[in-house]
C-alpha cells in the first residue's frame, strides 16, 4: 500500500505474546521489529492474512548440535564423515529449521555452528539465528570425549571438543573458543549417554576449573551452558556461577532450589532422550548409550515438575544432532514441546513460555515476544496450541526479521 507506515502487518491472529494470550490482534511491523500490536485497522505495504489462525513468537531451541552427522553414532561420524560434507548436511537441517518454526537456535557444541551462524547472517543460505558455542570443553577421559578407547591424540583430532585439565588449560581453552568465535561457552560438567565410558552421575571438571571458564565468558559479557546429568557435577557448576543447566536429568532438590535462588535455567532435553530409548538400536547409537539411557529418562519427568514447583526456568531444548527420518527428528523440533506436556506435566501455556519468553530472556536475545521493540520473529498456526500442544505442528507461516521466509512449508524466495 503506497505510502503506508508499516513494512508488513499479520492481521487477525489470537496472539500468544511470549507469556500469555492477548487475544485478537493485529501485528505491525516496521524493518525487523515489532512496532505495533493492537486492534486497530492500519495500512501495510504487505499483509499476511491470520484471521482464525494463532500468532506466536518464533520459536527457540535452546539446545541442539548442528553436526550433519547421519545416524546415532556421533563418534562413528566425526570419525568417517568428511567435515565438509556434513557441513553441508547442516546447512539444510538450518532450512529445515525454518521452515518448522524455528527462528532462533542455539547451538551447544559443534565446530560448523560458526560457519552455518555467518553464513546465514550474510543470507548466503536460509535458517534460524544461531547462537553457537562452537566447540564444547571437556576434562581428559570427560563426556567430550565420545570414545575413552581410542589414543587421546585420537580425540583431539576429532576435532568435537577442546580438552583441557587445570586452572590455567581451562582458561586457555575459554579464551580459544571465544577467539574462533563462539557466543558462549559450553561446557561438560558429568560424564553422559553418548560418550564411552564415563557415566552420568560422575562430576567433571572442579569447581577452580570451571570458575576460570566462566571468568572468561563473563569478561567479554557472555556466559557458561553445563552439560550436567548428575547432581554433585551441577551443583558445582552452578555455585561456580554457569548460567544454564542442561539435562539435568538427576537433580536433586537442594540444587533446583540453588538454581532458584541463583536464576539458573534447566533445560530438559526430553526429544533425545525419548528418541534414544525409542529407537536407539534402530538409529545406530553406540552400545554405551544404549546401556545408559533409561537411567537418565527415568528419573527426568519429576525432576521437571520439581523444578517448576521450586520456581526454577525451564527452556525449550531438544539435544538432537543427527537426522533420523523418524518422528523425533531435525525438522520435528517442536516434539519437545509435546514431551514437555506428556512427559514433563507442564502446562501447554509454560512449555509455549519455555520455547519463546523464557528461552528469550536466558539467552539474552531480543526475541521470544509478540512485543513493541521485539524482533519481527512470528510464527502462524492453523489450530490453537495451548487447547491442544499437538497444534504446535501446524505452522503455516514463518516470519523472521519482519521478512515471510516460509509459506505452506515453502521457502519463499526474496
Amino acid at each position: 500500500m503506497a505510502g503506508s507506515t508499516y513494512d508488513l502487518v499479520v492481521r487477525g491472529g489470537l496472539v500468544f505474546d511470549g507469556e500469555g494470550l492477548i487475544g485478537r490482534r493485529n501485528v505491525y511491523i516496521r524493518g525487523n521489529l515489532i512496532a505495533k500490536v493492537t486492534t486497530e485497522e492500519l495500512g501495510a505495504a504487505n499483509e499476511v492474512d491470520a484471521r482464525d489462525m494463532f500468532i506466536m513468537p518464533g520459536l527457540i531451541d535452546a539446545h541442539l548440535h548442528l553436526s550433519g552427522i547421519k545416524g546415532g553414532s556421533l563418534f562413528m561420524g566425526y570419525l568417517f564423515d568428511d567435515a565438509r560434507v556434513r557441513l553441508l548436511r547442516a546447512a539444510n537441517w538450518a532450512r529445515e529449521l525454518l521452515i518448522a518454526g524455528f527462528t532462533t537456535v542455539r547451538d551447544c557444541g559443534e565446530p560448523n555452528s560458526i560457519a552455518l551462524r555467518n553464513a546465514i547472517n550474510e543470507g548466503v543460505i536460509p535458517g534460524p539465528r544461531i547462537i553457537a558455542a562452537g566447540a564444547p570443553l571437556t576434562q581428559t577421559f570427560g563426556h567430550g570425549e565420545l570414545s575413552h578407547s581410542i589414543p587421546l591424540e585420537w580425540s583431539i583430532g576429532l576435532g568435537f571438543a577442546e580438552i583441557c585439565d587445570g586452572f590455567d588449560e581451562c582458561r586457555k581453552a575459554a579464551r580459544k573458543v571465544l577467539r574462533s568465535g563462539a557466543d558462549f561457552i559450553k561446557i561438560m560438567a558429568t560424564g553422559g549417554v553418548l560418550s564411552q565410558r564415563d557415566r552420568p552421575e560422575w562430576a567433571q571438571f572442579t569447581f577452580d576449573e570451571i570458575r576460570a571458564i566462566v571468568q572468561e565468558a563473563e569478561k567479554v559479557g557472555t556466559y557458561v551452558a553445563a552439560h550436567a546429568h548428575g547432581d554433585s557435577g551441577a551443583r558445582v557448576a552452578v555455585e561456580a556461577g554457569v548460567r544454564t543447566i542442561e539435562h539435568g536429568t538427576l537433580l536433586r532438590d537442594e540444587t533446583l532450589k540453588l538454581m532458584a535462588e541463583k536464576s539458573v535455567s534447566l533445560t530438559p532435553t526430553l526429544a533425545v532422550q525419548e528418541l534414544i530409548y525409542r529407537y536407539g538400536k534402530q538409529i545406530g547409537i553406540d552400545p554405551w548409550g544404549l546401556e545408559k539411557i533409561a537411567e537418565v529418562r527415568e528419573s527426568i519427568a519429576n525432576v521437571v515438575r520439581r523444578a517448576k514447583e521450586y520456581g526454577v526456568t525451564i527452556i525449550m531444548g531438544t539435544d538432537l544432532g543427527f537426522k533420523t527420518n523418524l518422528e523425533i527428528d531435525m525438522g520435528r523440533n517442536w516434539v519437545e514441546l509435546q514431551l514437555m506436556v506428556e512427559v514433563g506435566g507442564l502446562g501447554s501455556v509454560d512449555a509455549l513460555r519455555a520455547a519463546t519468553s523464557n528461552a528469550a530472556r536466558m539467552l539474552r536475545i531480543n526475541a521470544g515476544f509478540v512485543r513493541e521493540g521485539s524482533l519481527a520473529d512470528i510464527v502462524v498456526i492453523n489450530g490453537n496450541p495451548i487447547e491442544n500442544i499437538k497444534d504446535i505442528s501446524k505452522i503455516i507461516n514463518v516470519i523472521k526479521d519482519g521478512r515471510p521466509k516460509v509459506e505452506k512449508s515453502k521457502l519463499i524466495n526474496y
